[in-house]
């Protein structure tokens, strides 16, 4: 199992997926950690939406998770947290910010996932 919290200053979890710098990438095996990596959000120029930087921004959070089981956030925007659920990846969104907290909950099953932290593209939550 391999999850990714979207961070700023890799002890953190953001609060909006979509403005992360990075993710700390955690291996676990039976809920024990085996491996953790910061990954820079990459760059990507595919993609065609009418606004180009938007789209590119997308498709690099998710391409720089594309081998990760989980993603854990404080909040994302619906279309974003749509495409990585296409791509196979679970959504957790949070109000737990330290990161290690974060990946013992999640490790244990006690992580629960708010739904009513994604929000609309215009930044409304739902």
């Amino acid at each position: 199992m391999r999850i990714a919290l979207a961070t700023l200053n890799g002890n953190t979890v953001t609060g909006h997926f979509g403005r992360t710098k990075a993710f700390v990438v955690v291996d676990l095996d039976d809920g024990v950690e085996t491996k953790r990596e910061t990954r820079e959000v990459g760059s990507c120029t595919q993609g065609n939406h009418p606004d180009p930087e938007h789209r590119r921004r997308h498709h690099d959070l998710v391409d720089t998770v594309h081998d990760c089981d989980a993603v854990i956030a404080g909040g994302i925007g619906i279309p974003v947290q749509d495409r990585l659920q296409e791509a196979g990846i679970e959504v957790v969104l949070t109000d737990i910010r330290v990161i290690d907290e974060a990946v013992q909950r999640y490790a244990a099953g006690t992580l629960t996932h708010d739904a009513g932290r994604a929000h609309a593209p215009d930044g409304n939550h739902h």
